[in-house]
């Protein structure tokens, strides 16, 4: 899959359906993701995917990529919720940051929505990162 990634500036709002379902579809016609960085403290970073009215946090652990791992109760179903948090650094900026999102996204369509795309743009927003 041939990843591009585009940065965004940070929208005015977001509107997004709570434990909504992903439309696939949209995802196979306009092959485009956005993905919103949210600081957590100063050196962790939480990352969440949108396509359409679909919106979930995608913190997962990644080869080469040193995350914080915090593990907090999920108030759904009172189940425990382990998050892989990107951490921040001298070592790991803007640069890892994106490389962090192309891995996360590619598995998390490929592994999870069980989708095969020949290309895929990432809306990234970095004014806050």
């Amino acid at each position: 899959m041939n990843v591009i990634i585009k940065e965004v500036p940070t929208p005015m709002f977001r509107s997004f359906t709570l434990c909504g379902k992903p439309n696939l579809e949209l995802l196979k016609e306009t092959k485009v993701v956005h993905v919103h960085p949210h600081a957590i403290g100063k050196t962790r970073v939480s990352t969440s995917i949108q396509f359409g009215e679909f919106c979930n946090k995608i913190n997962f652990q990644c080869e080469g990529i040193k995350t914080k791992d915090v593990e907090t109760m999920n108030s759904l179903d009172f189940e425990k919720v382990t998050s892989h948090y990107f951490v921040k650094s001298k070592k790991q900026g803007l640069n890892e940051y994106k490389d962090y999102v192309t891995k996360v996204v590619t598995m998390v369509i490929k592994d999870i929505f069980h989708i095969e795309l020949d290309e895929l743009t990432i809306e990234l927003e970095t004014n806050n990162f």
